[in-house]
Order: structure tokens, then C-alpha cells, then sequence
């Protein structure tokens, strides 16, 4: 269902139109605003946190456009694409953010419910829109996709099974839709972030900090220490790679690590 709609424009469009899930997410408030500065019109798919940030945004009189989506729902998913085409009839780019671990847990404390939550949350919602997306694309001309995996897809991180398992999936799916798709002008690449130090990470240190009576600095020192760079990955660092992959023609089917080095080779 089509929640809200925008009649003005605070940016001079560049004429491209980009849908994006999660775009009240820790990294989606950042890749958002930043593709509406470039002049993008955006359609955000989401829950109640997006359809809150979205409003803020419609309120200062940008481009943007929202529809809700349950991503674990395979009847909403559908409704959705459907909706978006009723407000336009092409879209250049599409960005599939929503995701996440869910769960903290070992594998003997795992049960297959969580596990199965995760690879739907995570591995189906990619399926299910990416194909939807792709069908469309195909009738349409083309366009880019940029999915978004995990360093956890490509190295284990601690308790975190599921996610690792549904983010190496995304990625293999990558290389099917950029081997799909290619006749169809469809290029498809993959992002694969290391930790991001998003607003919840922030708060989740700062908690940290106060329950154990450490400094907040030492423990983001601890955090940057996995990387070579020693450094923080935050959400703006990403949007750069963002936009290059939403014009390329030369990029396909690669999985693309930003992680300050976290794994090199």
C-alpha cells in the first residue's frame, strides 16, 4: 500500500528513478539523503522506522515517495513492486538494504526457526524483490542493482551462522543475476560492508562504555584495531561506491568489500 506521496521537488532531478529499501536504516538515512542530493527520485520500501525518516524528509520538500513493505512476507513484497509501478513506469536503480543478524547465538543455542528467520529476512526478501525487480528491468530496458552483502559472507564472524550463511548467499545470487541479466542490460554488483559504525553501533558502544566503566574511545580503538587502516567505516563512506555502481556499465557481477582492509585477498 502506497503510504505517502510527495507534489514538490527541493532538488532539480537528474530524471533517474531509484528504489531503495530500508531507507531509515543506520546506513539507508545516509545512502538516501545522499541520492536525492544527486538529484535521484526515490521510492523507499519499508516499516514504520522508514516511513517516519521518509516523512522528515517529504516535510523539508525532497523527492522521495514511500510504500510499506514486510520483507518477510512474499504477498507484500508483491503489493509493493506492484504499487511502485503505479507511480512509475521505469526504475533506473535499485538498492536492496534491509537486512540484519537478528540474533547473537552459538550453534548449539540456535534453533531452526531463528535460523530460518534470518535467511528470510536476509537471502528470500533478496530473492523475491531482486526477481521482481529484474522482470521489470528486462521489459523496461535495463538498470542497476546493487544488493548488499557481508564480510560475515565471506569469513565467519562469531555467532553468527545464519547471517553468514544468508550473506554468502547473496552474494552467489550476484553472479546469476549479473550472468542473467547482462542480455537484458541489467547489471547487478554487491556490496559487502565490515562493521559500520552506525547511530545503534554508537549507542551500543556507549552503553557498553557506561556498563563496564570504559571509555567510549578506547572500545571504538578496540573495534578499529580489526581493521589495517584502524579506522571506522561509517555510513557516508559507503555512499561513494553507491553511486558508482548505480551508473556503471563496465561493473558486473562482483562482490565489493569496503572494510578498511578487514580482509585483503
Amino acid at each position: 500500500m502506497v503510504i505517502s506521496l510527495l507534489s514538490f521537488k527541493m532538488y532539480e532531478s537528474n530524471g533517474k528513478t531509484i528504489l531503495i529499501t530500508a531507507p531509515g536504516g543506520g546506513v539507508g538515512k545516509s545512502i538516501t539523503h545522499n541520492l536525492i542530493e544527486d538529484g535521484y527520485s526515490v521510492i523507499g520500501l519499508g516499516g514504520k522506522g522508514s516511513q517516519d525518516y521518509v516523512k522528515k524528509l517529504q516535510n523539508s520538500g525532497n523527492d522521495i515517495q514511500f510504500i510499506g513493505c514486510d520483507y518477510f512476507s512474499e504477498d507484500s513484497i508483491l503489493e509493493a513492486i506492484n504499487d511502485v509501478k503505479s507511480l512509475t513506469r521505469k526504475i533506473d536503480g535499485f538498492i536492496h538494504l534491509a537486512g540484519g543478524s537478528l540474533y547473537s547465538k552459538k550453534i548449539d543455542e540456535l534453533s531452526f526457526s531463528e535460523y530460518r528467520k534470518v535467511l528470510s529476512l536476509n537471502l528470500d526478501s533478496t530473492f523475491l524483490l531482486g526477481k521482481n525487480v529484474f522482470d521489470w528491468m528486462k521489459e523496461s530496458g535495463g538498470g542497476n542493482i546493487i544488493f548488499f552483502g557481508s564480510t560475515t559472507g565471506s569469513r565467519p564472524s562469531s555467532k553468527k551462522l545464519p547471517y553468514g550463511v544468508a550473506k554468502a548467499g547473496v552474494h552467489a545470487m550476484t553472479w546469476f543475476f549479473a550472468e542473467e541479466g547482462s542480455q537484458y542490460n541489467i547489471i547487478t554488483n554487491t556490496i559487502a560492508p565490515g562493521y559500520v559504525l552506525t547511530d545503534r553501533h554508537v549507542e551500543d558502544i556507549q552503553r557498553k562504555a557506561k556498563k563496564t566503566q570504559q571509555n567510549y574511545e578506547i572500545l571504538l580503538e578496540k573495534i578499529n584495531a580489526k581493521n589495517p587502516l584502524k579506522q571506522s567505516l561509517k555510513p557516508d563512506n559507503i555512499y561513494q561506491l553507491v553511486k558508482m555502481l548505480l551508473t556503471t556499465r563496465h561493473i558486473q557481477g562482483q562482490i565489493i568489500r569496503i572494510d578498511s582492509g578487514q580482509i585483503i585477498g
